[in-house]
Formats: C-alpha cells, sequence, structure tokens
C-alpha cells in the first residue's frame, strides 16, 4: 500500500519552485531544486510530511536551484544528482552571472562551499527511483549545458499540494521540468553557455514528444500541462515549426 504525495513551494528572492515527492507509508521523499531558504523551509516540509529525504535532484546549476544543498546535503547526508554538463556551476555559480567568484558572497552574502563528496552524475534516459518513484532523466541543453528534467511515472492520482497549481492531484506522468519550460514561456538562453538552438531542440524532444495530459511542475510559476502548452506556448510553436 502507498500513501503518496507531491508537495511544491516557492523559495527565495527569486521564488524557485522547490519540490517534495515522497510516500508518507515508506517514510522517504526526494526534493527537487531546493533554493533559497530552503536550508529551513524544506527540512519543515519533510518534518510534517513525516519523511526522510533520501536524495536532492537538481535540474540544473543555476544558484536560485542550489542555494540550499550544501546545508541540506550534509545535514541530511544525502546524494545530490547533477548532470556533469553543469559540473562547471556546481563549482562556481557566480560564474552563471559572468561575475568572479569572490563576489557571489558580496552580493548575495553566500559562502559557497559545495559537498561535492555528495555529488552524483546523471545522464540522459537513466532512470533512477526514490521514495517509490521512478523518474526518468532526459537531458535537454539551452538555458544551461547540462540542464535535466525528471519525468516521474505511475503517480495518477497522487495528491498535489502547490500554492501556485490549479490541480488538486497528480496525472501519471509528472514533468519536473526545471527551467526548460514554464507555464506560457520558457527558460532563458542569453545567459552564460545557453543556446537558443539548443533550447528549441530540447522542447523539441523532451516537451512535445509527451502526450498532452502529462502535468508540468515546473522551476518557476504554475503548474500547466503539456497539452496546454502546445496549444498556447508560442516557444513551442517555434519549437515544433523547425523541428519539422
Amino acid at each position: 500500500m502507498s500513501d503518496r504525495f507531491v508537495l511544491g513551494a516557492p523559495l527565495g528572492r527569486w521564488q524557485t519552485n522547490c519540490f517534495v515527492i515522497g510516500d508518507h507509508d515508506r517514510g522517504t521523499a526526494v526534493v527537487i531544486d531546493p533554493g533559497e531558504h530552503g536550508e529551513t523551509q524544506v527540512p519543515e516540509l519533510l518534518d510534517a510530511a513525516g519523511v526522510r529525504c533520501e536524495a536532492i535532484l537538481l535540474t540544473h546549476g543555476h544558484l536560485d536551484h542550489l542555494w540550499a544543498v550544501p546545508a541540506l546535503a550534509r545535514s541530511l547526508q544525502v546524494p545530490v544528482l547533477l548532470h556533469p554538463d553543469d559540473r562547471w556551476l556546481w563549482d562556481d555559480p557566480a560564474a552563471a552571472f559572468g561575475m568572479p567568484a569572490e563576489l557571489l558572497e558580496q552580493q548575495f552574502g553566500l559562502r559557497w562551499d559545495p559537498p561535492t563528496e555528495h555529488l552524483l552524475e546523471v545522464t540522459h534516459a537513466q532512470r533512477v527511483s526514490y521514495a517509490g518513484v521512478e523518474f526518468e532523466v532526459a537531458h535537454n541543453p539551452g538555458h544551461t549545458p547540462g540542464h535535466v528534467t525528471y519525468l516521474g511515472s505511475d503517480l495518477g492520482g497522487v495528491p498535489v499540494t502547490f500554492a501556485l497549481g490549479e490541480r488538486e492531484a497528480a496525472t501519471d506522468h509528472v514533468l519536473f521540468s526545471g527551467d526548460l519550460v514554464f507555464a506560457g514561456s520558457i527558460g532563458r538562453t542569453d545567459f552564460p553557455r545557453g543556446s537558443t538552438e539548443d533550447m528549441m531542440r530540447s522542447l523539441a524532444a523532451t516537451v512535445l514528444t509527451l502526450q498532452d495530459d502529462v502535468l508540468i511542475l515546473s522551476g518557476h510559476g504554475p503548474d500547466t500541462t503539456v497539452g496546454h502548452e502546445r496549444a498556447t506556448n508560442p516557444f513551442l510553436q517555434q519549437a515544433a515549426q523547425r523541428a519539422g
């Protein structure tokens, strides 16, 4: 018997969505993209749900998505999954802003100390399983070179508690899309090592190949579905035209 759940909360000054996917019966969960203030808010979410964290999954290496990782990885003693093409951001998140590493503390008050001993690599088409949920990893560069998404399977009917969400339950498949695609928009490609061409290819390969009813829980903003974005998102329409 399973008692699974999905929790989502926007964190910090960038309002980055952090998601906790867990199972009350198992007493375990996985955390996706713990941003600013996640070092306090994520443990509160885990405690309220009565579960322990098994791993932290990162969609990419931008600071607003990995801010709380050092504190959480060490306090929870869990692995952190990241694509190797974003290792440069893990080592130096300031590089995403084109600023020297020493300015990170001056600008944001953050002394970066990455827990590299906890770091694990993920690759395209890899399947990982945590808290009784299987996730398929897709590598989708564009926003960053090592951006990935996690497609959770067999989640149909699982309750979703998300302040920015309209849906009370998950569909069978849920795409945790990071900054690949948002409701009505997509992630920026003008950051260092971003690529509009790669983004268009990633949208076509990762989003447009999914069924319309797949729920999208993205890195910023409200929930949506593949079908809604296919019909209304001009960037997805452009990606479809380019794909032919």
